[in-house]
C-alpha cells in the first residue's frame, strides 16, 4: 500500500512538471482553448506598438488611394480645360507630358524624408510652451519658411501632468488648462455651456486690449485674470488716461456683458450697425487702403514680429532622421499620421499647378 502511494505521488508530481494540454469545457459543454496566463498576455508597450502599427498601414494606404484619386483628378482637369481651349494636340500632348513630370517630381518629394537638417535656421519669430518658430532657408533651394519645432516629448509630459491634475481636482482645470484666459467669455470658466457668443467676448477684450494698451482683465496669474472676468460686472473698468469716445465704451460694453444681452448674438450685423462703425463701408473693406501697412525690406526681414532670446541648445540639438534613427519609440506613437505634404503648397516653386502649366503654353483659358 505504502509503495503504492509513493508511486502515485511521484505520478502526480510528474504530470504537474509537464505543461498543460487540457481544454476547458464551456458552459455548453463544447471543449475551448484554455485562457493563456497573465504572463503570455501582451504587455501595454507591445499592444501600443501593434496599434501603431495598425494605424500606420491604414494611414499608408488610404493616403496611397487619396493620392491617386486626386492626380487622377488633376489629370482630368487639365484635359478638360485643354478641350475647351483653342490648342493643338501636339500643345496639348506636351501640356499633359509636363504635368506627369510634375507629378513624378512630387511623388519622389512625398518619399522624401525631410528634418531640421534639410534647413538653414535664422531669426526666432515665435516661442511656446512646446517649441518654437523660426524663419529659415531650405539648403537645397534657398527657399525661404517659416518652421514650427515641436517638443513631442514636452507636449506628451505636459498631457500627462494635464491628466492628473484632472483626476486629482476637476474644479480648478477651468483655471489650469486655458493658458492665457485675457479674453475668455465667463461661461466658458464657469462650464455653463455655451456658443458662438462667446467669440464677441473675446472680439470686446480685444477690442478694449487695442485701444486702452492691456486687456481688460489683466492680472500676473491666470488664476486672478480668471476670477475677474467670472466677477466681470466688479472690474471692467475704462481709464480716464485712455480717452475713449462714448460709442467706443458702449460697444466694449454691449460685448463684455452677459451672454443673453450680448451684441452680435443675432449675428455679426447687429455689431456692424453700432455707432462706433458708423461710415465703415463693408463691402468694400478689402479694397480700401489699410490703416497701417508694415514696412517690409525683404524676405527675412522680421522687424514686425517680437523679439525672442536666442536658445543655444535648441539650436545645437540635433535632428536623427534618415536610416539611423531609431525604431518606433512609444512616444512616436502618439503622432503616427501627423505627415502632411501637399500638391499646390509646393507649387510656387517646383511643382506647377494647372494655372502655371497652361501659362508654360501661352494659352488663355
Amino acid at each position: 500500500m505504502e509503495s503504492a502511494r509513493c508511486w502515485f505521488s511521484k505520478f502526480r508530481s510528474k504530470d504537474k512538471a509537464r505543461p498543460s494540454k487540457k481544454k476547458e469545457v464551456s458552459s455548453n459543454g463544447k471543449e475551448g482553448i484554455k485562457a493563456p496566463s497573465s504572463e503570455e498576455l501582451p504587455s501595454n508597450v507591445t499592444k501600443q506598438r501593434v496599434a501603431a502599427a495598425k494605424q500606420y498601414i491604414e494611414n499608408h494606404y488610404k493616403k496611397q488611394m487619396k493620392d491617386l484619386q486626386e492626380r487622377r483628378e488633376r489629370r482630368d482637369m487639365l484635359e478638360k480645360k485643354l478641350a475647351d481651349a483653342e490648342v493643338t494636340e501636339e500643345e496639348q500632348s506636351n501640356l499633359i507630358k509636363y504635368l506627369e513630370k510634375k507629378e513624378t517630381e512630387f511623388m519622389r518629394l512625398q518619399r522624401h524624408k525631410m528634418g531640421a537638417d534639410d534647413f538653414e535656421p535664422l531669426t526666432m519669430i515665435g516661442k511656446g510652451a512646446f517649441g518654437e518658430v523660426r524663419i529659415c532657408k531650405e539648403k537645397s533651394t534657398g527657399h525661404v519658411y517659416a518652421m514650427k519645432k515641436l517638443k513631442k516629448s514636452e507636449m506628451l509630459r505636459r498631457g500627462q501632468e494635464q491628466l492628473q491634475h484632472w483626476q486629482r481636482n476637476r474644479r480648478m482645470l477651468a483655471y489650469s488648462t486655458v493658458g492665457t484666459p485675457d479674453y475668455i467669455a465667463p461661461e466658458v470658466l464657469l462650464k455653463k455651456g455655451y456658443g458662438m457668443e462667446c467669440d464677441w467676448w473675446s472680439l470686446g477684450a480685444i477690442m478694449y486690449e487695442m485701444l486702452v494698451g492691456y486687456p481688460p482683465f489683466y492680472s500676473d496669474e491666470p488664476m486672478s485674470t480668471c476670477r475677474k472676468i467670472v466677477n466681470w460686472k466688479t472690474h471692467l473698468k475704462f481709464p480716464e488716461e485712455a480717452r475713449l469716445s462714448p460709442d467706443a465704451k458702449d460697444l466694449i460694453c454691449r460685448l463684455l456683458c452677459n451672454v443673453e444681452l450680448r451684441l452680435g448674438t443675432k449675428g455679426a450685423h447687429e455689431i456692424k450697425a453700432h455707432p462706433w462703425f458708423k461710415g465703415v463701408e463693408w463691402e468694400k473693406l478689402y479694397q480700401m487702403k489699410a490703416a497701417f501697412i508694415p514696412e517690409v525690406n525683404d524676405e527675412l526681414d522680421t522687424q514686425n514680429f517680437e523679439k525672442f532670446d536666442e536658445d543655444d541648445s535648441q539650436m545645437q540639438t540635433p535632428n536623427k532622421s534618415g536610416p539611423w534613427r531609431k525604431m518606433l519609440s512609444s512616444k512616436d506613437i502618439n503622432f503616427v499620421g501627423y505627415t502632411y505634404k501637399n500638391f499646390e503648397i509646393v507649387n510656387d516653386h517646383q511643382l506647377p499647378g494647372i494655372g502655371n502649366i497652361l501659362s508654360c503654353s501661352c494659352v488663355n483659358i
